[in-house]
């Protein structure tokens, strides 16, 4: 534990090691991490690789980083629903949706699915990541591509709303808040916990939170749907092998993995959350990508590559598109500014806008929610405990 504390503490403090999107991420992974029953805290340890320490938030902001080599996975880390225009009027899926193929929502399932079906730690990677996702607000409409169009001023500085929601918001939580910097009376949330900068803001929302103000929510958050989840359903389509960044993303992992065994780990450990994967790892990573892009097609599915009589209809406790619904609603409530003008450079860091979501918790309750329904799931498909969640601090 003490090496992962140094890596997430170094991290942290060199500039452009760890983007600060990735918090939002590790967050939800340590939420989920907390919550984890024994059993599946011990399959995680045989599913992840060693140095992950078997916590989840080592490979949650991993699939960003494949992203950018794999430019066809982009389309899984969001949803994009027709005629949504927030915060003028939201619509999801009343009218169908623009990557109806491959999404967030179909990501969950399918991953999902493929954990189930033993199928490794790359399915895992991409839950973790795609349930962080799911529950950013701006992940589920195509308005200003996500936000990334919408220009506005945080804290005096120009940021779209996108980035605002992925990384501002949660960086001033993280920079002002002033008390639980000492460990909490619960072996469970402290063992839990990486050593980041972030540990703080993890222990407010779970201690005070989870534990306190949405306790009686907790069955809420996880409830599907008696007939099924209506989410959207994906269609067979190829998968590229790789793009052409393949060969430049494979000389810099070798080269890092060469300095890795020359250098004193002091060093080196920082960026080994920069290039979670080793080569060896990928090996024939582009099959694997292909394989997590199954037909989901009236609750079945079908592998894309060859059927496997193990995912025919499996019982997946999870249902996205009901789960997300809400959080998308949040786009016409609070995350839109009523009065946003393209071109007009609003700022956001006021009481009307920002006081709003620091009073409702609205930050604090999406990450809480990420990381519940996430421990839910990977109980009920890696543990022995009949609860979904470990509550026991």
């Amino acid at each position: 534990m003490k090496a992962f504390t140094v890596a997430f503490a170094a991290a942290y403090l060199l500039p452009g090691a760890l983007a600060w999107g990735a918090a939002g991420h590790e967050i939800v992974a340590t939420i989920a991490q907390i919550h984890l029953h024994p059993s599946t805290r011990q399959r995680l340890c045989e599913i992840l690789p060693e140095r992950s320490k078997c916590h989840l938030a080592t490979v949650a902001a991993w699939a960003d980083t494949v992203r950018r080599y794999y430019p066809e996975t982009a389309p899984m880390h969001y949803i994009n629903p027709m005629s949504d225009h927030p915060s003028d009027h939201c619509e999801y899926g009343e009218h169908g949706w623009l990557n109806e193929d491959v999404n967030v929502l179909t990501g969950i399932m399918n991953e999902t699915a493929r954990i189930m079906a033993g199928q490794g730690d790359i399915p895992l990677r991409f839950l973790v990541h795609f349930m962080g996702d799911m529950h950013q607000p701006l992940h589920l409409t195509g308005r200003d591509k996500g936000g990334n169009g919408a220009m506005f001023l945080f804290e005096g500085h120009q940021r779209n709303l996108h980035s605002v929601w992925d990384s501002g918001l949660i960086t001033k939580k993280i920079r002002e808040i002033s008390n639980y910097t000492s460990p909490l009376p619960s072996r469970q949330i402290e063992d839990a916990l990486p050593g980041a900068i972030f540990d703080p803001y993890v222990r407010w929302i779970v201690w005070e939170g989870i534990r306190q103000w949405w306790r009686d929510e907790l069955p809420e958050w996880l409830t599907c749907p008696a007939d099924g989840d209506p989410f959207p359903h994906s269609s067979i389509s190829d998968i590229p092998a790789s793009t052409p960044d393949y060969l430049k993303n494979r000389i810099s992992r070798t080269a890092f993995s060469a300095l890795n065994a020359v250098l004193p780990a002091w060093i080196t450990i920082p960026f080994q959350l920069k290039y979670p994967v080793q080569m060896h790892e990928t090996h024939g990573f582009a099959d694997q990508l292909l394989s997590t892009h199954p037909a989901i097609l009236n609750g079945s599915v079908v592998s894309t590559l060859s059927p496997d009589p193990q995912l025919i209809k499996p019982v997946i406790p999870a249902c996205p598109f009901s789960w997300s619904k809400p959080i998308h609603q949040l786009n016409c409530d609070i995350v839109w500014p009523k009065n946003y003008v393209p071109g007009r450079h609003i700022e956001l860091d006021t009481k009307d806008y920002l006081g709003r979501i620091d009073s409702e918790k609205t930050l604090e309750k999406l990450l809480a929610m990420g990381g519940i329904r996430l421990a839910s799931i990977l109980n009920t498909i890696l543990g022995d405990e009949t609860a979904a969640l470990n509550l026991a601090y």
